[in-house]
């Protein structure tokens, strides 16, 4: 046989040994690791699995839209009411939790599309009763699209291009 045989033999075989034995690479960068991003999903999961108790407090008891609070709702009549009662809310929600909780709670009393924003918010907020209360507020708007707000001013779809210009 050829001696550059065994060479190429050996130099496999040093770098077979070498593979074998090397560290798994570490991250370049720190931001990079996924694995704190990780364990705080499995922990969200976890308490959304089990709902009864989350960080110690009971979620069984969050209140719903009561009556007392729809009837406390005065509906607004014109586009400037509306407009204030939304500014309202949304002042709201950038203070404590439970004024957080009082606002999605009046706006899923209210109903009305133009809150859907502000339920939004509340989907991403850090109290998780103000989060299942956006939730309950956005199941009226699951489903089909609703028609147009003639109020809101939306205007009517476009027409279809010119089929005759394009050939």
């Amino acid at each position: 046989m050829n001696p550059s045989f065994f060479g190429g033999a050996a130099a496999l075989l040093v770098l077979a040994l070498w593979w074998a034995g090397r560290r798994k690479p570490s991250p370049l960068l720190r931001s990079t690791d996924g694995a704190a991003i990780a364990a705080l999903n499995r922990a969200q999961i976890f308490a959304l699995d089990r709902p009864e108790v989350v960080d110690g407090a009971s979620v069984a008891g969050t209140p719903e839209a009561s009556p007392a609070t729809a009837a406390a709702v005065a509906i607004p009549d014109t586009p400037v009411e509306r407009a204030l009662l939304l500014r309202r809310l949304a002042a709201a929600l950038a203070q404590d939790p439970a004024t957080r909780l009082e606002a999605v709670s009046l706006a899923r009393a209210w109903g009305h599309r133009c809150t859907v924003p502000l339920l939004r918010r509340g989907l991403r907020d850090s109290d998780h009763a103000v989060v299942r209360e956006s939730v309950l507020a956005m199941e009226r708007f699951r489903g089909r699209t609703a028609a147009p707000d003639p109020e809101l001013g939306l205007a009517q779809l476009p027409l279809p291009r010119n089929v005759s210009r394009t050939r």
